[in-house]
């Protein structure tokens, strides 16, 4: 047997003792191949470097109408079995009051190639770290702390199968980049950037890094300048349109939903007539892929039209609650090693018709980019980082068990890169600003420029690290800023 069949080969094993089970009801099972690198990069050069290869096989299994997901790189028969014992044993004792109910009438036989002409893994490790020491040279004028970057990429051939007939064979080249340049008496840039082009990303990779330093000697060059606070008229970038858009996004997750913590229903109204939302799978984004984690071919779906929320996120399970058809958001967490979970791939927000000029007209702030939002209430930010089954509708169980939560999706986003604007123009660099976000901000916007960019992140959801990609518009709002502490 040689290396590459061996995780094959523990598939058909684990689909087998599923099979024999009385217990389980159904199970999804993958073998996975990868051939991984990570590099972290600093000023002073490589500080972390490694390339490697891994098997391994993953299962999701439904026992008692609750379902547990395990990943294991020891692919012997011991190890097996007891994975196979853990996972359903977890399905039994969770206790979930509502069974899950999972498709078991479609089956899916097909391959996908991914969408890399050349393979990321066949670069080698010395190029890459090469590619990535030349870029940080366009940030060489500038004064800074600190400099580093932390990349990682992995040729990924994966083959699933489900116990109920489902085959599905993958092959995936996703790579990213995540820079910090920390400004010395001044702010930090950062930036994510990922691709699942293969090679082609490294040559993508100097234009990113010469734009994050051109932002840097903006604001380096910018005074500081006192922003106004209170109830104030805002420009969000295209970038940080899209982090913000990501994180509504958030809350038209089914099994959020079903925890109680979403504060959209279908046919709310998320914002003004002019915003349409919907979730894509791009040839080669960060957060593409063919089938996702439940073997469902991934489509695109409208979240959001005419500013009206008109569908929410849905795996399988969830899905036949509702009583619509899944699009392939059971997406898959970064390495395997945690659950997947209902998640946005690729969000695509429909531009406007307002020339960056128009929109910023009459506005106080422009914001650039944001850092990660601070979520108001406490339940939710337990259960946003906590452990979740691999059961979404176990999320209706806690829901049941808790009141009303008055803060539920309510933020602070803090500023990251922010400007004072004076008759459309920037007059200095703002600190210490926060957004405040609530239910109705986005009732708030008055208008949608006409360009749009781009913004790439990892979400981590109940310690899975899901990958997500947003191209929106700028827009202007009305909204409150404050002074952080």
């Amino acid at each position: 047997m040689t290396e590459s069949d061996e995780p094959i080969a523990a598939m058909e094993w684990l689909l087998d003792r599923f099979e024999d089970d009385d217990d389980v009801a159904y199970a999804e099972v993958g073998a996975v191949s990868q051939a991984k690198t990570d590099l972290v990069v600093t000023e002073d050069g490589p500080r972390d470097e490694l390339a490697f290869d891994e098997t391994g096989v993953w299962c999701r299994v439904f026992t008692d109408g609750a379902a547990d997901y395990r990943y294991t790189t020891t692919l012997n028969e011991e190890v097996l079995a007891d994975i196979a014992d853990r996972a359903v044993r977890g399905g039994e004792f969770l206790a979930q009051a509502d069974a899950a109910r999972f498709d078991q009438f479609t089956t899916h036989r097909a391959v996908h190639g991914g969408w890399a002409t050349d393979r990321i893994d066949k670069v080698s490790l010395e190029t890459k770290r090469s590619t990535i020491e030349a870029s940080l040279t366009a940030a060489a004028d500038i004064d800074l702390e600190r400099q580093w970057v932390n990349y990682t990429d992995a040729h990924i051939e994966e083959t699933a199968a489900t116990t109920t007939g489902s085959t599905v064979r993958t092959t995936l080249d996703r790579a990213s980049a995540a820079f910090t340049l920390a400004i010395r008496d001044g702010p930090t840039i950062r930036r994510h950037t990922g691709s699942t082009r293969g090679a082609t990303f490294l040559d993508e990779l100097p234009d990113i890094f010469e734009s994050a330093a051109a932002d840097a000697r903006t604001l380096t060059r910018a005074a500081r300048a006192n922003a106004p606070t209170g109830e104030t008229t805002v420009v969000l970038s295209p970038q940080a349109a899209g982090q913000l858009f990501a994180f509504v996004s958030r809350y038209l997750e089914a099994d959020m939903v079903e925890m109680g913590l979403s504060p959209y229903d279908i046919g709310d109204e998320l914002g003004p007539k002019s915003l349409c939302i919907e979730d894509t799978v791009h040839a080669g984004s960060w957060a593409a892929a063919g089938y996702d984690a439940e073997l469902r071919p991934t489509t695109p779906v409208q979240l959001v039209e005419s500013g009206t929320v008109t569908r929410h996120l849905h795996n399988t399970a969830t899905g036949a609650e509702a009583g619509v058809s899944p699009t392939g958001n059971a997406v898959r967490s970064l390495g395997f090693g945690q659950a997947p979970r209902i998640h946005a791939r690729h969000l695509e927000v429909a531009p406007g018709d307002t020339s960056r000029t128009a929109l910023r007209d009459g506005a106080d702030v422009l914001i650039q980019r944001f850092d990660e939002p601070w979520l108001r209430d406490e339940f939710e930010r337990v259960q946003r980082s906590g452990v979740m089954p691999a059961s979404a509708l176990y999320a209706r169980d806690i829901n049941r068990k808790v009141g009303d939560r008055p803060d539920r999706g309510c933020a602070e986003f803090p500023v990251a890169e922010g400007y004072r604007l004076r008759n459309g123009e920037r007059a200095g660099r703002t600190e210490s600003l926060s957004l405040a976000y609530d239910p109705l901000t986005l009732h708030k916007v008055t208008a949608i420029g006409d360009v749009r960019g781009t913004v790439t992140g990892v979400d981590e959801k109940h310690k899975s690290q899901i990958p997500y990609t947003v191209t929106a518009p700028g827009v202007r709002l009305r909204t409150r800023l404050r002074t952080r502490k």
